[in-house]
């Protein structure tokens, strides 16, 4: 008698409970109060060590266990190549647009300077540093996600929470890109 009561007071709480997650809950929630959580997932890093995976460690000889620790450190290089690679891309590219927006200023503040209206050369420099600002913004735009340092986005992902859209390529390249621009438009940026 108590166990079917039991029972019974069971089936009525899954059903709250399916209620509870139905869709009339999520229609009282007002328009616009998404919640961000449901994006970011959980990355786990350890390995399960559980029966299967134990047999097929088993499995592998010597010569497969240096194989994936040499794969592992190719790998790790490459990632350090390839980043110091877009550095210098990044620093390459600041310089020239440096020495090009400078260039432009140089030629038309010479060929002002003589009829005392130099504020064309100085508006010139502006129009350049305020286009190099939108150019940034557009891509920041194409993926929000590289807009700011993108330090805590990585510390996330390193910490195992995968936020979404960090490790895409659009990102790599609005990020690199929008550096690339803000730091050659003259705002307060760094190119870390």
């Amino acid at each position: 008698m108590i166990g079917s009561r039991y029972l019974s007071d069971m089936s009525t709480r899954s059903e709250r409970h399916h209620l509870l997650t139905s869709e009339e809950v999520h229609r009282k929630r007002p328009k616009g109060s998404d919640i961000p959580s449901k994006d970011y997932d959980s990355l786990d890093y350890d390995n399960c060590y559980n029966v299967p995976y134990k047999k097929a460690l088993r499995t592998f000889s010597k010569k497969t266990y240096l194989h994936m620790e040499v794969m592992r450190w190719v790998l790790v290089g490459f990632i350090g190549v390839f980043t110091g690679l877009v550095a210098l891309f990044i620093d390459v590219c600041v310089r020239y647009l440096f020495k090009l927006k400078f260039s432009l200023f140089d030629k038309v503040y010479h060929a002002t300077v003589e009829d005392g209206n130099v504020i064309s050369a100085f508006l010139l420099l502006l129009g350049v540093n305020v286009l190099f600002a939108i150019i940034a913004s557009a891509f920041i735009v194409i993926e929000p996600v590289a807009a700011g340092s993108g330090i805590p986005e990585i510390k996330c992902y390193l910490n195992g929470i995968k936020v979404p859209h960090v490790t895409r390529l659009t990102t790599l390249v609005s990020k690199a890109v929008g550096v690339l621009f803000s730091v050659a438009g003259g705002t307060y940026v760094r190119t870390s």
